[in-house]
């Protein structure tokens, strides 16, 4: 049952990072196309906050170890504040600014983990 924790847990990561990629993706569409509009980008980024949500628990069942547990979370509150820096725009809008930042903290520390998740699942079982 761990091992298979451990490979959810490495699977909701990388599908993570995808999801991370198709909304830089959407970003992109919605500047560079005038018939695309930013409702996709939001929508899907609303989605994204909470994946972390998941794999954190996915990794906690899976027993990763306290450091990848500790960058999970770490993931989990970058996401949220990810997803409210767009409603700062009016009040602060150079801590909105920071929304592509975070998004490029975010995306580096999905890989990391994934990369983490990833060696942890190729493991060989302990006896």
């Amino acid at each position: 049952m761990v091992r298979g924790f451990r490979w959810a847990y490495a699977a909701l990561a990388w599908l993570f990072v995808a999801g991370v990629i198709y909304q830089v993706l959407l970003a992109g569409l919605f500047l560079f196309d005038p018939t695309s509009s930013s409702k996709a980008h939001i929508d899907v980024g609303y989605s994204l906050s909470l994946a972390p949500v998941l794999i954190l628990v996915a990794g906690a069942i899976g027993r990763v170890g306290s450091r990848l547990l500790l960058w999970t979370a770490a993931l989990l509150v970058l996401a949220v504040v990810q997803a409210s820096l767009p409603s700062l725009r009016d009040g602060a809008p150079f801590v909105a600014a920071l929304h592509p930042v975070n998004a490029m903290l975010v995306f580096w520390l999905a890989v990391t983990i994934g990369l983490r998740a990833w060696t942890l699942v190729r493991e060989p079982p302990a006896a």
